[in-house]
């Protein structure tokens, strides 16, 4: 039976490891994970084990404090279980799909994975696969670089339940502002990544940019806890832009004959039929959420699509582009376009 204990023991503290030294984990945190699995130990326990699962396998340890346990990088790293070829093949693209919205820090603690991946295919028929795929993204804007140890605290403190001290430094404010909060959960939208955490002083949870986070620290007082009820996808969706739900409405719109396969292929709503195909336009009807994404979109599409109904947003549309209009419409002076002045009489 101790036999037993001890081999189920030392293989859950190999599985925990992660696979770069950016993520290592403590003693402290293998006894805790062990704990969740129903396994009690020593942290002692532990570090006997380690040493003896190094003799075998390739760990390493660095001089931090606490000391941080990985799996050493490098093609002597083993996977458990082997990933067969299909599996890898789509995590390579899952990867691929994610890196231009990720930001890139959040994306480093996979490349021990992508590197299982791409050994994975090293035998199969599919280890040239870069020459037959190709992953695209039709975004303008690329996401914020968000610092490694920014990343690193912020997921320390939702894993162990500590508050979080940074200065928070917004566009529009020359001083930054110290705040002191207790993390609850984090958001990903559009490459951006938003750290939901209580603040004391206002009593309630607030949304922070983690790149305009700057000097965070991790703090040894423990976190206030999220109250049962509370709803992050609720609370990012009342709080963030493009993300508030709006009132379901039917929306009546045509777009162009060469724009009309694309949005066929890709509903905007639920219920979306075509009502009538003519020789130039195509008819929609589609039930959807009368949201600031929703308006975005219609506006990204400019003279190739035109909503029909309902009147509300059709007029709400038509002040924007108004508005839009009058800006363009404007054209500045330049040089050449300049008056030529008249010389007055007597002069030189």
């Amino acid at each position: 039976m101790r036999e037993e204990t001890q081999f189920f023991r030392r293989l859950f503290v190999l599985l925990q490891l992660p696979g770069s030294q950016r993520s290592r984990r403590s003693v402290e945190q293998l006894r805790r994970g062990l704990a969740q699995q129903g396994i009690e130990t020593t942290t002692r326990t532990i570090e006997r084990d380690l040493l003896w699962l190094a003799r075998f396998f390739p760990l390493r340890c660095d001089d931090s404090r606490p000391r941080g346990w990985f799996w050493a990088e490098g093609p002597e790293s083993i996977q458990i279980p082997r990933l067969d070829s299909l599996t890898a093949l789509v995590l390579l693209l899952a990867y691929e799909s994610l890196r231009p919205i990720f930001p890139p820090a959040l994306l480093e603690n996979w490349e021990h994975y992508r590197q299982q991946a791409e050994r994975a295919l090293m035998d199969s028929s599919l280890r040239d696969w870069r020459r037959h795929v190709a992953v695209l993204t039709s975004s303008v804007q690329a996401p914020p670089r968000l610092p490694d140890w920014t990343l690193t605290q912020i997921l320390e403190a939702l894993e162990s339940g500590r508050q979080i001290a940074f200065t928070y430094q917004t566009p529009w404010r020359k001083e930054g502002k110290d705040h002191r909060v207790s993390p609850w959960g984090v958001v990903l939208q559009d490459g951006i990544l938003y750290l939901v955490a209580y603040h004391p002083g206002r009593g309630a949870p607030l949304l922070y940019a983690s790149q305009r986070m700057q000097r965070v620290r991790l703090l040894q007082e423990p976190a206030e806890g999220m109250p049962p009820g509370f709803s992050l996808r609720d609370f990012a969706q009342a709080n963030l832009r493009f993300a508030e739900p709006g009132a379901s409405i039917v929306l009546r719109f045509r777009v162009r004959q060469d724009l009309a396969r694309l949005v066929e292929e890709r509903p905007i709503g639920s219920h979306q039929t075509v009502e009538s195909r003519g020789r130039i336009w195509v008819t929609f009807r589609a039930e959807v959420e009368n949201s600031a994404a929703l308006r975005w979109w219609i506006l990204s599409l400019g003279a190739e699509l035109q909503v029909l109904s309902p009147p509300e947003l059709v007029e709400t549309l038509r002040e924007t582009t108004m508005d839009m209009a009058r800006l363009y419409a404007r054209r500045p002076r330049t040089a050449s376009s300049a008056k030529p002045k008249i010389p007055q009489k007597g002069s030189a």
